[in-house]
């Protein structure tokens, strides 16, 4: 039994309690209608980025979710969506109890799950480039004579991935790594996120930010990758074990 097999026969239970969530784009009544015809509800909700809310604080969205569904917890990333405009980011960090996992690794029921939010921005990081700024506190902080007559730095830079994100990630271990980024095995994801994810031995990792669900691709390179990539699309719900709650929609 390869570790993975192993990871899912031990967490089998956690695992099905937990719900990873693919971009949503401010629509929520298709989790509301996965809830309500679970018949075992899920313990955590995790979104995978892209909430991209900019006039409704998260906490005011996920009012509902804690009146109804008191048992259930929510944890979330942040997309590139999420850093539009200051709004969004602030809108997406009112959240009330719900868990920001950027940059940290949190246990869900046993679970351990790492976050990195955000995506490659070129002009920051594109890996395998060398990066123009470390980290967000250099990006955004350029001198006194960077941005004029008050204006502020994009706000796009929180959300771009920078190395001292990953490299302090790298240190730690985890079970199940959530990134808004792709993978190396999608065709548009980045090597520099699986090798994370092996320095941090997880045994899965889940994702957004494409809209698709290549996973069956994916699962042809496992062996060779080291661990379980999963992809969930645009309004798609996935267990922990990689099943299939919601499939995702066409577009958006």
């Amino acid at each position: 039994m390869n570790h993975i097999d192993q990871f899912d026969q031990e967490h089998a239970d956690a695992l099905r309690g937990i719900w990873f969530l693919g971009d949503v784009h401010g629509a929520f009544k298709h989790i509301a209608q996965a809830l309500l015809a679970a018949k075992e509800k899920p313990r955590w909700l995790v979104f995978l980025g892209d909430i991209d809310i900019d006039h409704i604080s998260f906490r005011e969205v996920l009012a509902p979710v804690k009146r109804h569904f008191t048992d259930t917890k929510v944890a979330f990333i942040h997309g590139n969506h999420d850093a539009d405009t200051y709004e969004h980011w602030e809108m997406l960090h009112d959240c009330g109890d719900a868990v920001a996992l950027h940059g940290q690794v949190t246990d869900l029921d046993g679970v351990r799950v790492a976050g990195l939010g955000g995506n490659f921005m070129g002009r920051v990081w594109g890996p395998p480039a060398q990066a123009s700024f470390e980290n967000k506190k250099k990006a955004m902080h350029r001198g006194p004579y960077q941005w004029r007559d008050g204006q502020k730095p994009n706000p796009s830079l929180h959300a771009a991935i920078y190395p001292d994100d990953v490299a302090a990630l790298s240190k730690l271990r985890a079970d199940i790594l959530v990134t808004h980024e792709a993978p190396g095995c999608h065709p548009y994801g980045f090597d520099a996120l699986d090798e994370l994810a092996r320095s941090m031995r997880v045994a899965r990792s889940f994702h957004g930010h494409h809209h698709d669900d290549l996973s069956a691709q994916y699962m042809l390179g496992r062996e060779q990758r080291g661990f379980d990539a999963r992809a969930v699309a645009y309004c798609g719900i996935k267990n922990g074990l990689g099943e299939v709650i919601r499939a995702g929609d066409a577009g958006w």
